[in-house]
């Protein structure tokens, strides 16, 4: 346990200190602003059309950002040469990925927070019509609940930066992602596509034993 908590607060520290990790902070921030253009020019818009829209918009967002978190605390070991001074620690391999791991979670909890938090701070700035309370807090659960779903779809990137001992090649992955999410979506399949079925969480407010 002494080691989890060391190692963990050591990727922490690597992340916070890092450029990718403002970057992305502040393209969480910045995008959910795309939600302005359909606010602009509206006569009325009620609390639950504004979530119920925003929320269906932003969750290909969660995957990209979740996958490229996972790819490059992984992928950034090969690049930067450090993923032989990790594997000769006399430390448990299991500790050291589980450690990083850990660190992706707090990270993408964040991120999750940090968006939720702006799209609200949005909503309140146009004065949205209708109670706020209720649907503010069932678009919350139901946003975290994606956001932990496309963490557990977005963990194969760093499979793939182990394989591939870098972070480009999960990188076109994950693009590679997006185009199957966007066709997916308009053909009907959506309930089939691990990356997928994320979305239809917080659209449809459940998800099929199937899915």
């Amino acid at each position: 346990m002494k080691h989890i908590v060391s190692f963990v607060y050591c990727e922490i520290h690597k992340i916070y200190r890092s450029t990718v990790f403002w970057v992305i902070l502040a393209a969480f921030t910045v995008l959910p602003f795309m939600s302005l253009i359909k606010l602009f020019g509206a006569d009325s818009i009620s609390w639950s059309e504004y979530l119920i829209d925003t929320m269906t918009t932003f969750p290909a967002l969660l995957i990209l950002g979740f996958a490229f978190t996972n790819c490059w605390v992984f992928g950034r070991e090969y690049t930067d040469k450090t993923i032989n001074d990790l594997l000769v620690k006399p430390v448990s391999k299991l500790y050291i990925a589980t450690s990083k791991f850990i660190a992706i979670f707090l990270w993408n909890v964040l991120l999750a927070v940090l968006m939720f938090t702006v799209i609200i701070l949005i909503g309140f700035g146009f004065g949205l019509t209708g109670s706020a309370d209720r649907w503010v807090f069932h678009y919350f659960i139901l946003f975290m609940g994606t956001s932990l779903l496309t963490m557990l779809v977005g963990t194969i990137t760093a499979f793939l930066a182990n394989v591939t001992k870098g972070y480009l090649a999960p990188i076109g992955f994950i693009f590679l992602i997006i185009i199957v999410v966007n066709v997916v979506d308009n053909v009907g399949l959506a309930a089939f596509v691990p990356w997928t079925i994320p979305g239809l969480l917080v659209a449809d407010g459940f998800l099929s034993p199937l899915s």
